[in-house]
């Protein structure tokens, strides 16, 4: 195929993410859409251009918090500042559209470096039809920017970081900058610095993770260089709590998903460490099968299944005139990605744990990356409630994991083919593995398109 055919159906993908994400904005209506988490960013974005104070207090002047991470809130912000009190949300709304259809393109690009056309094609097509990614962009929560800036960062690596001091510095700060917006991400740099190593030297992935932690140690050095009225840890010991119900139920059926709503030692619970502690392994000790189960097994699942566990389906918050429940297209687009999701995200394990492993180092820079982000991203939201919401940022590189699976496969079946071939025969039939998209380390340029 040639390159401006490749680049033609790359484009259409790109209009139909756009033409999705603009549709379910433009007609679904989100009651009370300041709610709950999106109403302490709204309230943090506000205080920052009133007062420059970040902080989600109602009180004048709101005294200093780090209560919620800070990247989210400074892009509503800088939404305020451009639109005003009463346009804001619609530069809300239209960045994070275009946004939303940016990160599709990142996700071809980032499998493009490691896969032939069309498995990386195939990435993009899925990502671009995601419910889950498609309706973030009309909630003003973070998933949809921090998609995006994770992205961003993931291919500014590419597959060949060694080649661009300049390029991996601002991915770096990038990534930096997704920590921001989501502070569980600090292990995406972290362990793009232990992948790195081997490929630049110890002294360049210094230099890099330097630049990776700046904006975590920036906002650090705020928090401890001031008093604050609440502080992050406290969000982190009462979503531990609140993630602490096996089966995500106390008594209750009704309160699925939100057991901590009748739980009589909540809020005490989840108010301070200790209290976790003794809580927690109280109950731990008189059910450890349950709790074992529910840590070990049942949380890695619930955390890549389809339907959200404090939502509805993909949705986060309910909406009225939704497309997905009456536009043919977009109900298509809906039935078949939660036909295909249990494949996809089977494939994608079975990549991510292979490719983090990476035997012999027959993988290269990028997918041994893309399969460790899985893996740690799954392990550190553990502790917390397993809301596939939680996974967002990752989606889109886990569709990439599960078409590469599937390009290692039909190149791993084409050359068997070829052992029982000629010579001439076997040779050809090994290049056409490569195409298909095999990850090896020997392939270090990405390619043109």
């Amino acid at each position: 195929m040639r390159k401006a055919e490749r680049v033609v159906l790359v484009g259409i993908v790109i209009a139909v993410a756009v033409a999705l994400r603009w549709g379910f904005v433009a007609t679904a209506h989100v009651p009370n859409p300041l709610r709950a988490d999106a109403g302490q960013y709204a309230q943090c974005a506000h205080n920052l251009v009133e007062h420059g104070v970040y902080s989600l207090s109602t009180e004048v002047p709101p005294p200093p918090d780090s209560f919620r991470s800070p990247g989210y809130p400074l892009f509503l912000a800088a939404c305020k500042v451009a639109g005003g009190e009463a346009h804001w949300m619609k530069w809300v709304m239209a960045l994070q559209v275009v946004f939303g259809g940016l990160t599709v393109l990142l996700c071809y690009r980032v499998a493009r470096a490691f896969l032939s056309f069309a498995p990386s094609l195939a990435a993009s097509t899925l990502c671009a039809l995601s419910p889950h990614l498609v309706v973030s962009g009309a909630y003003v929560l973070t998933e949809c920017v921090t998609t995006f800036v994770l992205a961003l960062g993931l291919w500014g690596l590419g597959a060949t970081p060694e080649r661009s001091a300049l390029r991996r510095t601002l991915a770096a700060l990038v990534l930096g900058c997704a920590v921001l917006c989501n502070e569980t991400l600090v292990f995406v740099p972290l362990v793009a610095g232990c992948t790195l190593l081997r490929v630049i030297g110890w002294k360049r992935t210094i230099a890099f993770l330097f630049v990776a932690l700046l904006p975590l140690g920036a906002w650090t050095v705020r928090n401890q260089s001031q008093p604050l009225v609440r502080t992050g840890s406290e969000r982190m010991v009462a979503s531990i709590s609140h993630g602490s119900y096996p089966g995500m139920v106390l008594h209750d059926p009704r309160l699925v998903g939100f057991p901590y709503h009748e739980d009589p030692e909540q809020p005490a619970f989840g108010s301070s460490w200790s209290n976790l502690f003794d809580v927690l392994a109280r109950r731990a000790a008189a059910e450890p099968w349950r709790y074992a189960t529910w840590y070990l097994l049942e949380k890695p699942l619930w955390l890549w299944r389809w339907h959200l566990v404090q939502g509805n389906g993909a949705l986060v918050y309910d909406v009225s005139n939704s497309p997905y429940d009456r536009q043919p297209v977009m109900v298509g687009s809906q039935s078949l990605m939660r036909w295909l999701h249990v494949p996809v995200m089977l494939l994608a394990a079975v990549g991510a744990l292979v490719l983090a492993w990476n035997p012999r180092r027959r993988f290269g820079f990028l997918p041994q990356l893309l399969g460790l982000c899985a893996v740690f991203g799954t392990l550190a939201y553990l502790p917390v409630i397993p809301d596939p919401r939680y996974l967002q940022p990752l989606r889109p590189f886990l569709f990439v994991l599960a078409c590469g699976a599937v390009a290692a496969a039909v190149g791993f079946v084409q050359g068997r083919r070829g052992c029982s071939r000629d010579a001439s025969s076997s040779a050809e039939n090994g290049g056409q593995i490569f195409q298909l998209g095999l990850p090896t380390s020997s392939r270090t340029a990405p390619p043109s398109s």
